[in-house]
């Protein structure tokens, strides 16, 4: 039996967004996992070439590549030589991934994304801070701590250190109801074009028990994200802590050609 070649058509393609401060791949793949995960795509059906894909998204073939090699690393399609992409099953409505906004991933599992901002304020940063920014001692930050929920459920606690050189007066947002990323490039015009993670585990202390509600020493997993603006410089470093008994967390790493 023949594969079905889903037709550009066929799918709801949302347009890239070139002021966004997220990179364009991730756009792209973020995209592609929706329509993956939509009634439009079945498991065996061929997806549209690399051309197609770079027109209908108005990128390069770089781009879409980098993309689809992410879903590949995270076993949703695969590329066969002579064959084309194919698509291998649904995604996991529970999977969550680092490389996504929170607002995007939550809208993907149906969820309403919520923030809940538990402390914020200004001061130098210190040596004692996150290693991504020892560059920066002693230039004023803004931190964000924030419980972070789907639909009224907790799901992670984040801690944000924001540098202020390039968005004085950030400390004015508000971060309950806005992302700190669109803020970044809408207000101040900062583009961020790369985010480093790194993912460790640890076990739920008594605050962060109550806080996520789960049991004391319940696993969570640590996650820390340093984003970076086009002209290398850090704007921002990030500590997370997510549950891991109904979330699924990914990452992927593309090697260099």
């Amino acid at each position: 039996m023949c594969a079905n070649q889903i037709k550009l058509t066929d799918l709801k393609i949302t347009p890239i967004d070139s002021s966004s401060p997220i990179p364009l791949y991730y756009q792209v793949e973020a995209d592609l996992r929706v329509l993956l995960n939509s009634s439009t795509v079945q498991p065996g059906d061929l997806l549209p070439t690399e051309n197609e894909l770079a027109e209908a998204y108005d990128v390069g073939r770089h781009t879409i590549r980098t993309a689809l090699s992410r879903l590949v690393n995270d076993n949703l399609i695969i590329r066969k030589a002579g064959h084309g992409t194919v698509v291998k099953g649904k995604q996991d409505r529970r999977q969550f991934s680092l490389t996504r906004s929170f607002t995007h991933q939550m809208t993907e599992m149906g969820l309403q994304a919520r923030s809940i901002v538990l402390h914020t304020e200004t001061r130098p940063i210190q040596p004692a801070d996150p290693r991504a920014l020892h560059s920066k001692v002693g230039t004023r930050c803004l931190i964000v701590d924030r419980l972070r929920l789907g639909n009224d459920e907790p799901i992670g606690l984040q801690r944000a250190y924001v540098v202020l050189e390039h968005c004085p007066g950030l400390e004015t947002s508000d971060f309950a109801t806005h992302s700190l990323y669109q803020v970044l490039s809408n207000q101040y015009h900062l583009v961020i074009t790369e985010l480093k993670h790194t993912v460790t585990a640890t076990t739920a202390d008594a605050s962060q028990a109550d806080l996520l509600q789960v049991e004391r020493n319940a696993p969570l997993l640590v996650v820390n994200t340093s984003a970076f603006l086009d002209n290398g410089e850090i704007i921002e470093s990030s500590v997370a802590y997510y549950r891991a008994d109904k979330y699924e967390y990914t990452t992927t790493q593309i090697s260099p050609p």
